[in-house]
Formats: structure tokens, C-alpha cells, sequence
């Protein structure tokens, strides 16, 4: 008898019956979430007790449960599958708030699992009680939650984690709270199982008179533009934009969100539009020319459209799809609606232009793969500052050098700050690579903590994380967390001793007096702090020395962090955004 086997039967045999522990966890184990971040506490002792006793699952303890719900979303962005987060009641499950609000605006599918005081206590003050009566944690959830419950009685618990998880995974995804009193746990239940399949409903209906309207549409474009965004990613649609935009053929820009969902080396990619993007992107998609733009699982916010440019209209039809009705139209009239799963009905589209063309249709595009856009460095800003020699370093030419040593299935995540604007413009991500940004929420810390998550998903595909001194000081305890569990990530830090975008910012809006408060006091010693975490480190501060030490980095069995210092003065690509915030002043 194994292990595994032997726990089993020595769990169903207690009491003569399944607690609500063991139903709990085999859900789990049939969602295929097998690895829980969090940190244990009183109120939810015994569902980490349960969870680090079962040989099927993993316990991640991270060190401050905003840490955890970043990691459990940076696991289920790169899975694509449900991820698990937990703190007890109190401080516990108000530190998740924040990775929360982040999955909930990016579309993550999470299972947030709170304590709470034993439901004999409720009312009475108990200690860190937050129930209706008093702080109502299951309120505080909700607006950031596609389901927020107290679970009322040991016998109701499954009935709330099927509707969660149903929630969670059905249509556009999302994070769901349990908030469960600590004495339920190992109370007996008798519980009907339900199949994952049969409590799920499947997100692949759609309107099949206004797929073959929209192909029409594009069929007979003369200058087509395919707008990428988020969505597809999270449908998994990724190749069936390719074969799309191909078919057509059409150009591409993706939204800073979605970068590289379209690979930027490919001779149809017009790179990023929006906020720190491209001028051939920008110039072709505001331009007089474009007369059937398609938008596929973007949302059409303020980064993505340049603060609602009113020239992104296209000149006869804007096509929209989305799997949220209320995002469609939401900022621009539509002409032609898809509401469904990206990937069932680009698989219709495709299917629909094949069959027009076998009959003899023939596609009226300009546009041509053989007729590629400029090469990369040639879309971006001061082409000088990217082969740059100078000492101290320039941002554009430490991400040159990376660009020639990332690996072609690199997972890149990005943080939040001046280095983010820099990755989205200075950083080609081609065919199998990926780029991860928490651009929805904004939160820094995000892109520090969830590639721990994203790594223990997919060991096999090396993970890199760019963030900025700013992310570092205020989430970088994290990296301990990855120590203790030998997670290979490698950070970059780039280290200009503040918060750029607040101090560049600073010079281009409101009295445009730079903010000297923003700006560190005292040098800091990056590479110092994380060797004493318990990382391997690197610093580089020459031109070319990114090409030794990533590869050097990436062949460490567990985690490393290489701290770039570089020249503060440089201002990253921020113009459109200050306009923006000024224009939001203004008003």
C-alpha cells in the first residue's frame, strides 16, 4: 500500500465518515489544485493541518498572504488551471485583498479560502471575528470576487464550493471566497459527489449568424487590423490569431496587457498600442486607413485606447469580441458584436474564411507577410540609447543585451513602475516566449511574487523577472519564500535608487517639479540583501555583461537575482500616460 493509499483509507475511516475536510480536498484534487500558498493561522488550523498532512498536495508558506494570493495568481495565469490561496481570519484575509483585486481585474480563476471564529462565537467578540456582525470580511470580498460566502453549516460547505468553483471557472474567469468557521472543518458530512463536468457549464455557444457576418467583414477588408488582447491568453487562442491574421491577411497590435500573445518578430505585428507602445501600432490604428478593426478579449480601457482616442474607430466596421457582454460597447459603438469564448469562435472565423475561400472567394487585404513592418529596434524610441557604450548603464541597451540571451520559451514577468514601461517598449517577445503584466490592477509587488507561483506550474520553462528597485523594497521578502523552496526564478532588478515613474512623472504633470521625497535617501545594496535571503547574485553594470550572466544565473538549480544599475536620469517612454493624467487634472 502507498502512502497516498493509505492516508485515504485512514481519512474516510475517521468517524465511520467523510469530514468536511475530505470533501473539501477531493474537490480540490479533481480541479487539479494541488498546491495551496498561504500562511497557517489559528482560525484555519485545521485546514493547513489537513493540507500538510496529504501526501497529494503541496503547502507553499509564503511570508505575507498578499504574497501568497500574487503566487496562487501567478501559478494559475501560467497553468491556466484554478489556484488556491488561504490566510486566517483578521489581518490574515485582509493581506489577500490586494492579489485579489488583481486577479479579479486580469481574470485569473482563484480559490481564496478565509478563517473564521468557531459559529458558536459569532457575535460575541471573538478574537480576530469577522463576521456580519462586525467587520464582515465576506462583504470586504465581494466587489473583487465573482463570489463571496460564510459558509453556514458543515453540511452546506460542499453546495458553497461547487458554486464557487463553478463561478471561478465558467465564462470570463475569476477569484472566489470561502469564508469558513474553524470548528466546521472536522465535522462529518454526506456528500453526493459531483464530476468537475457535470457542475460546469461549457462557454463555447455563440452566435453563428454574426461569426459569418464578421468574416464577411474581414474577407473583404482592404487594410484589416486584428486588436489582441488579455482574452486570448486566457482562452488559450493563441494560434488561432496566428492562423487569422495570416489567412486574411491582417495586421496586429496586441494591448500592453497581451504582449507577445501575437509574437513581435512576425512580419504582420505592429508590436503594443497603448500606454508605453509603439508609433507603427499607434500611427496605423489612429490613422485614416483602417477599415475593419477587429478587437479580440480586450477590454478597450483607458491604456489601451490612449485615454479613448476617438480615432481608433475604424472607417466602415469595428468588430468586438469579448466573453463579457458589458465590456462590448462599453467605450466605442460596435458594428458587429461577438459575445463567447475567443477560442470557439476564432475557430469558427477561420473555419468560415477557409470555406469562403475554397468557393472561390479571394481576401481584398493591402496588407501582405511579405511586405514585413520595419524591424524592431526601429519601432522603438532613441535607437541611439540602445546600442549605447555608457557607463552607467541605459535601460534600452541592458535589454538588448537580454534579448539576445532569453530563451525561446522564456515566461518573462514584468512589475509595475518605470522598468514596466521600458519592457513594454524596449522588449521583442517572439513565437514560443511569454510575457506576463498585471497591468488591470496595477499593483506593485505582483510581478515579484507571482513568477514563485508561475514556476512551481511549469518547471520545465525558465522563468525571468524584471522588476524594479521600488518592487523590490516593497515585496522582495518573497524571494526568501523561493529560497526555502528552491524555486528558479531570476529576478532582474533594475536599480536607479527611487521610483522612476513617480519622479519622471513628476516632471511632466501638475506643477512639473520632480518629487525628491520619491528618491532613495541611501544607496541601497540589492545584490547584498538577496545573497543574505539565500540567492544566488549577479550585478551588472557594463554593456554587454547581461549576455554572461543571465545564462550563468538560469543554470543555477534554484533561485538568482541580477541587479542592473543603470543610469536614473533616463526617462522611461511615459509621454502618453502624463498626457492622460494631466487631461484627467484638467477635468
Amino acid at each position: 500500500m502507498t502512502k497516498k493509499d493509505s492516508f485515504l483509507l485512514e481519512s474516510s475511516s475517521l468517524r465511520g465518515t467523510e469530514r468536511a475536510i475530505d470533501v473539501f480536498l477531493r474537490y480540490l484534487e479533481a480541479e487539479e489544485a494541488m498546491v495551496i500558498f498561504g500562511i497557517p493561522g489559528g482560525l484555519l488550523h485545521p485546514f493547513f493541518e489537513a493540507v500538510d498532512a496529504d501526501p497529494r498536495f503541496r503547502l507553499i508558506v509564503t511570508k505575507h498572504e498578499e504574497g501568497a494570493a500574487f503566487m496562487a495568481d501567478g501559478f494559475a495565469r501560467t497553468s491556466r488551471r484554478l489556484a488556491v490561496c488561504a490566510g486566517t481570519a483578521g489581518p490574515g484575509a485582509t493581506n489577500l485583498l490586494t492579489g485579489i483585486s488583481c486577479a479579479f481585474a486580469d481574470g485569473v480563476p482563484l480559490l481564496v479560502l478565509t478563517g473564521q471564529a468557531a459559529s458558536h462565537a459569532i457575535g460575541k467578540g471573538a478574537a480576530q471575528e469577522t463576521g456580519r456582525e462586525d467587520m464582515d470580511i465576506v462583504a470586504m470580498f465581494r466587489p473583487v470576487t465573482k463570489y463571496s460566502a460564510m459558509v453556514t453549516s458543515p453540511e452546506a460547505l460542499p453546495a458553497h464550493l461547487r458554486r464557487a468553483l463553478r463561478s471561478a471557472l465558467s465564462g470570463r474567469p475569476g477569484p472566489v471566497h470561502l469564508n469558513v468557521p474553524v470548528d466546521f472543518w472536522e465535522k462529518p458530512v454526506k456528500e453526493e459527489w459531483f464530476d468537475p463536468k457535470t457542475y460546469r457549464p461549457s462557454s463555447q455557444t455563440f452566435d453563428r449568424s454574426a461569426v459569418q457576418k464578421a468574416t464577411r467583414a474581414l474577407l473583404g477588408a482592404r487594410h484589416p487590423v486584428l486588436l489582441i488582447g488579455s482574452g486570448v491568453s486566457i482562452s488559450g487562442a493563441e494560434s488561432k490569431v496566428r492562423t487569422l491574421a495570416e489567412l486574411i491577411p491582417a495586421r496586429v497590435a496586441t494591448t500592453p496587457r497581451a504582449k507577445g500573445i501575437f509574437p513581435e518578430n512576425h512580419p504582420l505585428s505592429l508590436g503594443v498600442f497603448g500606454f508605453a507602445g509603439h508609433k507603427l501600432a499607434r500611427e496605423t490604428i489612429l490613422g485614416s486607413g483602417v477599415d475593419i478593426l477587429m478587437t479580440i478579449g480586450a477590454s478597450l480601457n483607458e491604456t489601451t485606447t490612449l485615454n479613448w482616442h476617438s480615432d481608433l474607430e475604424p472607417s466602415i466596421c469595428l468588430i468586438q469580441l469579448d466573453i463579457d457582454s458589458d465590456r462590448v460597447g462599453r467605450n466605442y459603438p460596435v458594428d458587429i458584436p461577438l459575445i463567447g469564448d475567443a477560442g470557439a469562435i476564432l475557430t469558427e472565423i477561420v473555419y468560415h474564411t477557409h470555406r469562403y475561400i475554397r468557393e472561390g472567394e479571394v481576401h481584398r487585404s493591402n496588407w501582405s507577410p511579405e511586405i514585413p513592418v520595419p524591424p524592431w529596434p526601429q519601432r522603438c524610441l532613441e535607437p541611439a540609447l540602445i546600442s549605447s557604450n555608457a557607463v552607467p548603464l541605459t535601460p534600452q541597451r541592458w535589454r538588448s543585451d537580454l534579448q539576445l540571451s532569453l530563451p525561446g520559451n522564456a515566461v518573462i514577468f514584468s512589475d509595475i513602475g518605470g522598468h514596466m514601461l521600458f519592457n513594454i517598449h524596449y522588449l521583442c517577445i517572439r513565437d514560443e516566449q511569454k510575457f506576463e503584466l498585471n497591468l488591470g490592477f496595477g499593483s506593485m509587488g505582483h510581478g515579484t511574487a507571482a513568477p514563485i507561483g508561475a514556476a512551481l506550474a511549469d518547471p520545465q520553462r525558465p522563468v525571468i523577472a524584471i522588476i524594479g528597485d521600488g518592487c523590490f523594497t516593497m515585496n522582495g521578502m518573497e524571494l526568501i519564500t523561493a529560497a526555502e523552496y528552491d524555486v528558479p526564478v531570476v529576478w532582474i532588478v533594475e536599480h536607479n535608487n527611487m521610483h522612476g515613474i513617480t519622479w519622471h512623472g513628476s516632471k511632466m504633470v501638475g506643477i512639473k517639479r520632480p518629487m525628491k521625497a520619491i528618491k532613495y535617501k541611501k544607496q541601497l545594496d540589492i545584490a547584498g540583501i538577496a545573497k543574505a535571503m539565500g540567492l544566488a547574485t549577479f550585478v551588472v553594470e557594463r554593456p554587454g555583461e547581461m549576455t554572461k550572466v543571465l545564462p550563468e544565473a538560469l543554470a543555477i538549480p534554484g533561485p538568482s537575482l541580477i541587479e542592473v544599475r543603470v543610469d536614473c536620469e533616463i526617462p522611461p517612454p511615459l509621454g502618453d500616460r502624463a498626457k492622460t493624467v494631466a487631461g484627467f487634472v484638467k477635468n
